[in-house]
Formats: structure tokens, sequence, C-alpha cells
């Protein structure tokens, strides 16, 4: 759904008006709104974007990205797919333009848009070898690149990925990563210097890892109140880039 001041950005930004809006989509009025909102994925149920901080419009605003669940009263097994989908604004259109098994309840795939409307971003898994990755799809021509790292957040330009392991996410924060049997999850025993954060470069497609888990407990300012991390589990989660994409 969009409320009123998202769509009054959004006409700012690409010129879609509410007139427009209102020939293609029909009103929510439930529970009597104090703005006008609109269902957008009223024909297509089970759609979600991801973080209410990061943006589910293309760079252009005239495109909505969302992934749609393939249920909602279970936790997914490994292997099952779910729906990556683009709503077009100005015509109410909306398809599905990928399928993924790397995905989780709360935020989906992660989908995120690049530099431009040909860019998607979201993360898939590798059903054979159970190794996540992201691909790079433009959603237009069907054209895809897969990376070697997974994606929590692409920087504005589309040029990275900043990640942890989302294989490991749900050890501590369910939902946000993507679903692999659990004898293929790894453990993280103490601060390891093998695993953390990892950033890819999307024109290559490759990943390195940015900083370590070791690192981080090692150089945090002020200093991570655990006296004995050898003692615990440690694993990543939340990464995000900064609005001019340089942190």
């Amino acid at each position: 759904m969009i409320t009123q001041r998202e769509k009054m950005t959004h006409e700012r930004q690409t010129g879609i008006d509410q007139a427009q809006m209102d020939d293609v989509f029909s009103r929510y009025t439930d529970f009597n709104p104090k703005v006008p909102v609109w269902c957008v994925t009223e024909h297509r149920p089970g759609c979600i974007h991801r973080f209410f901080d990061t943006s589910p419009f293309s760079p252009s605003g005239r495109y909505l990205a969302v992934f749609q669940l393939p249920f909602e009263d279970r936790q997914p097994k490994p292997g099952e797919k779910g729906n990556v989908c683009i709503v077009d604004l100005k015509t109410g259109e909306d398809r599905v333009v990928a399928e993924t098994c790397g995905w989780e309840p709360q935020l989906g795939a992660n989908i995120n848009w690049g530099g431009s409307d040909h860019e998607l971003f979201f993360n898939d898994v590798d059903t054979e070898s159970w190794e996540p990755f992201a691909w790079k799809l433009d959603p237009f021509s069907g054209k895809r690149e897969k990376m070697e790292g997974t994606v929590y957040h692409a920087s504005c330009d589309g040029k990275w990925l900043i990640s942890a392991n989302t294989t490991t996410m749900r050890k501590t924060q369910p939902g946000y990563g993507v679903s692999i049997p659990l004898e293929k999850m790894r453990r993280n025993v103490g601060a390891v210097t093998d695993d953390g954060f990892y950033l890819t470069d999307t024109t290559t497609g490759k990943k390195k890892l940015l900083v370590s888990i070791a690192e981080i407990i090692r150089r945090a300012t002020p200093e991570v109140g655990i006296a004995n991390p050898e003692d615990y589990e440690i694993y990543g989660f939340h990464s995000k880039f900064n609005p001019q994409g340089h942190r």
C-alpha cells in the first residue's frame, strides 16, 4: 500500500499524479484511513517490500519492487521458491520477473534497486551446494548476472553490495536471511576471523570479507562488553550504506 505522503513525494519525482493512481489502483478504505491509500498489489496476495528505511521504488520512481510470499502460515523450507515482482505505478501492470529460493519471511529476498531501473538485486540459493548468492537483474530485458556475494543493502549507485552471512542470520534474527538445511549452516565459536561482513563489487561480481567478527570485536569503540567472547557464538546481521554510498 502507498500512503498520501509517499504519493506526494512520488508525484514530484515521476509526474504520476493522484488521478492516474485512481485510474489504475483501487483505494483502501478499511478502518477509515485519514489519508488516501492505494492498493497496488490487490490482485497479487502476500506481497511485501523490505526494510522501512530503504525504498522499494525504482530510481525513476515509476516501479515498485516487491517479494511475493508463497505462503504466510509457516516458515519456508530450504529450496521453496517465492516471486520477485515489479509493479508499474503508471499503468498498473504487475509481473513476476524472477523466482528465488533465497528468502525468509521478514525481508523476502532482500530486493534492492541499483543505480537505475535496469538494476535489481536479490538473493538466491544454489540448492545443489546450498551456497547463497545475489542476482543482478535487468527486469525489462531479463539479463542477469550472478554475484559471488549476497545482498543486504545496495549502495545508491548500485556498484556495491554489503551483507553479513545470510545463512546464519536466523540463529539470532529469524526471517532476515536465506533458508538452508540446518546441517549445512556453519557455527561460529568465539570471535572468528573467517566470517563477518562481505562486500561485493557488482561490476565484477567478486566478493571479499570486508571485516571479520574478530576485527569488529577488536576495533569497536566503545569496547564490546564481552569479557570472554570465546564462550559465545557471534554472528553478523545488520549492514547499511550511508546515503552517499561511501561508508
